[in-house]
């Protein structure tokens, strides 16, 4: 009897590390330095200009929402391995959002959720009518998927009014709609 238990528990170890090594294979590893994501944007103000790796670009009070949301978008549709423009948009994220989403990691196996994952390495996109209503900016945007289908997300940025990010423009949502209601007008 103790020969055939030790020999289940063995199974089940040995059954148990595969399994930890496809889960850990289905996610890309911790970002590296290493690799070089280059994005530019620039403001209204000539004397800024900013070119930098996907994963540290930054919050910057000169960009306006419509350059906040380009960023994002530009960074998603061309994530990597290491995560770079989940990353990005992660680091556009406000501190509210942050402490709803929790940290990097498990933010980045949320954007993988089947909601979400339309918004990952997609084709292209078009963006609806930028609505800025005082310190809230909303932007509707319809991405094409690599698989053709067309998926619409709700971007809802606010104006930071304290701490580190004071008046930057950062993401405090991101609502997947439905496709159903929308027409070719964006």
């Amino acid at each position: 009897m103790r020969v055939r238990d030790n020999i289940f528990d063995k199974i089940m170890l040995a059954i148990g590390v595969l399994l930890l090594g496809m889960f850990c294979m289905q996610f890309p590893a911790t970002p590296t330095t290493g690799e070089h994501h280059y994005a530019s944007y620039t403001s209204a103000n000539t004397d800024i200009a900013h070119t930098s790796k996907w994963t540290y670009l930054k919050p910057d009070k000169a960009l306006s929402p419509h350059q906040v949301i380009d960023i994002q978008l530009r960074a998603l549709q061309q994530n990597d391995p290491a995560d770079s423009g989940v990353i990005t948009l992660f680091n556009f994220s406000s501190p509210s959002n942050r402490a709803y989403l929790g940290p990097l990691k498990h933010f980045r196996l949320m954007v993988r959720e089947p909601s979400f994952r339309p918004i990952l390495n997609f084709k292209s996109y078009k963006t609806g009518q930028l609505v800025v209503d005082g310190k809230n900016a909303y932007q509707l945007v319809v991405v094409e998927t690599s698989e053709g289908r067309q998926e619409a997300f709700m971007f809802i940025l606010t104006k930071q009014r304290r701490g580190t990010y004071k008046d930057c423009w950062m993401t405090e949502g991101i609502a997947r709609m439905e496709t159903s209601h929308f027409t070719s007008q964006l």
